[in-house]
């Protein structure tokens, strides 16, 4: 027997077959395709941003109403994605850019309890999130039944944090919810015992308002010539029931922006050689000397110079006001007198520059007198149009008394005297020199009267010089208005500035003076200039 051969009474071995199946095949791939992606996941774990956004729900723009979602009951038990409060840390890799408009996102943690229902409540700008099955051994998703509206949770944005080192953290799963233990009731609270009312703490006094700083005139009080110069340091105030006396040439020096205000008496008593003089202390203009009502103020043979910052030098409101034999020259202002009567006789007022308004300004609401002789105003600097004098009487039931006489008024561009009046005018416009400007006398009214003004006289005047207006007849000869009205007026016996009388188109063509208005009653007229009326 060869030893190669087997003995006899043994059969020689053999392998069984191996069949490799279909079914084989197919979980060996899967096998080896699981190892592939556990690999995967281990070597490339996701960062935190986008296993955030993998599990954010994305769901249609529609419309629903709340509903309940029911848990999935699923074969094997899987852990249930629960939100907390913890933040997934970032990892190396860049996180990708956060989409336009997404939900705010929420920190997720892993735990082995069931998940409760979850209810959504529609808002008009969010959809509903659904829930969409996926893996393998998942039971369909119950159908979404109605259930009421509530109102929706807040929203608890993430407070983001700077960027962690690269390490997968593991979350530890929370702890089941103890339900709170009972409490104990409390036991019957005892009534506080009385307590003693705090001590009044000592308060303020109130604010008192801060004084203007003002020098107050309570007594009489005499200026004279040995205190002169008297500079006033302050406003000055002449207290009701008090009076201010001024011996002559006394002078008084006032610094800029300063007033002398009078409720009581100021009698500046002066004499030709020996004048009292209010002057500025320096420049600027000081403000001027205001009579308030129930004043009474005397100024004679009184110069008043660089007064007038806000446009009054002199100002007398339902008081008196009595100006004789004194200048008013270089100051910023001018007289302005409002109530019961004013006296201007024998004085100048010239050379000032006044902003606005006549530079005598005469208003009564409830009747006067107005008083003015032998004065002389012009040369000052006015606005356009504004006349040297303005009388005006505002109430149609009193009369105002007029003594315009003996007057030098010379005009700039505006009218040399205007009587505005809605109620009656009495007295005389006697021997005035009415001189230049655009016109003489200016009567205006709002109140026709028939027949006119008979209670008011108005002659022996010179109205001369006057500019013509822009017709061709009236510049061709030299013609300007000596006077116009509202209201029909008697100015007869005047002197027109010419010989030949006034020229009136209609009435009397072949006169050379000025012209008088269409209700200006004239003929006959002066042929010679009255002696009585002051020449410029």
């Amino acid at each position: 027997m060869d030893p190669v051969d087997p003995p006899p009474n043994k059969s020689p071995l053999r392998m069984p077959p191996f069949h490799f199946s279909r079914d084989t095949a197919i979980l060996l791939a899967s096998l080896i395709f699981l190892a592939f992606a556990i690999l995967l996941a281990v070597l490339f774990p996701p960062s935190g941003s986008e296993l955030a956004r993998a599990l954010t729900p994305v769901a249609p723009r529609v419309q629903a109403s709340a509903a309940v979602v029911e848990p999935v009951q699923l074969e094997t038990p899987i852990p249930t994605i629960q939100p907390t409060d913890v933040v997934l840390p970032s990892t190396d890799q860049q996180p990708y850019p956060p989409p336009a408009a997404t939900l705010p996102v929420t920190a997720f943690s892993l735990t082995p309890e069931p998940t409760p229902a979850i209810v959504f409540s529609p808002t008009p700008e969010l959809p509903i999130p659904t829930v969409a099955s996926g893996g393998a051994g998942v039971a369909p998703t119950a159908p979404l039944a109605q259930a009421p509206t509530l109102a929706p949770p807040p929203v608890v944005q993430p407070t983001p944090e700077p960027p962690a080192p690269t390490q997968p953290v593991e979350t530890q799963p929370l702890p089941p919810t103890q339900p709170p233990a009972p409490t104990q009731p409390l036991p019957p609270t005892q009534p506080p015992a009385p307590t003693q009312p705090p001590a009044p703490r000592p308060t303020r006094p109130p604010p008192t308002a801060t004084p203007v700083p003002i020098d107050i005139i309570r007594t009489t009080t005499y200026w004279t010539l040995a205190q002169s110069p008297i500079t006033l340091r302050r406003d000055t105030l002449v207290a009701s029931g008090a009076g201010l006396i001024i011996e002559p040439g006394v002078e008084v020096r006032i610094p800029p922006g300063i007033a002398l205000y009078v409720d009581g008496r100021l009698y500046a008593l002066g004499q030709a050689d020996r004048p009292v003089r209010f002057t500025g202390a320096s420049l600027p203009r000081w403000e001027g000397i205001f009579g308030r009502p129930g004043s009474d103020i005397v100024l004679e043979h009184v110069e008043v110079r660089g007064g007038g910052a806000g446009g009054t030098i002199l100002a007398s409101d339902r008081g008196g006001l009595t100006i004789r034999s004194s200048r008013i020259v270089d100051n910023g202002g001018h007289v302005r007198v409002s109530g019961r009567g004013f006296e201007l006789r024998d004085s100048e007022i010239t050379g000032n520059d006044l902003p606005y308004g006549a530079a005598v300004e005469i208003v009564y609401e409830s009747g006067g007198t107005a008083t003015l002789v032998g004065n002389r105003i012009g040369g000052n600097r006015m606005a356009f149009g504004s006349p040297n004098v303005r009388i005006t009487n505002l109430n149609p039931n009193d009369t105002v008394i007029l003594d315009v006489q003996r007057n030098l008024l010379v005009g700039q561009d505006g009218p040399n005297l205007t009587l505005e009046t809605n109620g009656l005018l009495q007295g005389s416009i006697v021997c005035n020199g009415l001189i230049g400007g655009s016109n003489g006398l200016s009567l205006r009214s709002t109140l026709p009267q028939a027949p006119g003004l008979p209670q008011l006289t108005i002659r022996d005047n010179a109205i001369e010089k006057h500019t013509p207006p822009i017709i061709p007849i009236y510049l061709q000869r030299g013609i300007g208005r000596g006077a116009t009205s509202d209201v029909a007026i008697d100015m007869r016996g005047n002197w027109w500035g010419a010989a030949e009388g006034p020229y009136e188109p209609d009435r009397h063509a072949d006169g050379r003076g000025d012209a008088p208005g269409d209700l200006v009653q004239f003929d006959p007229w002066l042929t010679e200039r009255p002696s009585c009326a002051p020449a410029q």
